[in-house]
């Protein structure tokens, strides 16, 4: 279950019923389907039209059996990273936080690009996270945030997306350019995080289940 070669690989992370799938598969199909109810994790494999070029990108939705998932998953395997908030639910939204602390003390910051993104902002009428708290977060962590709507926002999260994606890239090449004691030192630091995890830097290795959807060779 390797990844392609160039692939960039996005993982969305979240509390339970927050719109995780919702936003993956509106991203990845233009669908919104409102109703999940999935006890694995899905790998989504398909090509992403990046700026002028193609790419291959994986987007691992983790369901939330429990909740910070991520302690299931290889830091290193992932080269970006999407955490989701309902702005409906404040549990949601400390989970988040819960979860960018995590990241912040594996030192992902800089390694990888992290977007927090509150979802469900079309249901103002009962919002509990204004827009500020999630900025004020987001500054905390040095990464980006934003609000949307996986039911009304199709343009707006492609886009987002499609900005995260070619982020992901510039981090690859610029990696891929820096002196070789330097690399190896980053590639130290990823065994170190993937010993934190007691999980070498793939998914089969999970002890969680991950159905694999290629969306490829769906028409």
């Amino acid at each position: 279950m390797k990844a392609s070669s160039g692939s960039i690989r996005i993982a969305v992370l979240g509390a339970e019923n927050v719109g995780k799938s919702a936003v993956t598969v509106r991203f990845l199909t233009r669908r919104f389907i409102g109703e999940y109810n999935s006890n694995t994790d899905l790998l989504y494999r398909t090509r992403f039209q990046s700026e002028d070029s193609s790419v291959c990108i994986e987007v691992l939705d983790t369901c939330s059996r429990k909740e910070f998932s991520s302690t299931d998953l290889t830091p290193t395997w992932a080269h970006s990273y999407v955490i989701i908030y309902s702005t409906c639910d404040r549990s949601s939204f400390d989970s988040a936080r819960k979860i960018l602390d995590s990241l912040n003390k594996l030192r992902i910051q800089g390694c990888a690009p992290i977007l927090l993104l509150g979802n469900k902002k079309d249901l103002s009428h009962m919002r509990e996270v204004d827009s500020d708290e999630g900025d004020r977060l987001a500054l905390q962590y040095g990464c980006r945030h934003e609000e949307v709507s996986a039911a009304d926002d199709y343009k707006i999260i492609r886009n987002i997306f499609q900005e995260l994606v070619a982020d992901a890239k510039i981090v690859q090449q610029q990696r891929a350019t820096l002196p070789k004691k330097r690399r190896s030192s980053l590639t130290n630091v990823s065994k170190k995080l993937g010993a934190v995890f007691g999980k070498k830097d793939s998914l089969e290795k999970r002890k969680l289940s991950c159905d694999i959807i290629d969306l490829n060779t769906i028409k």
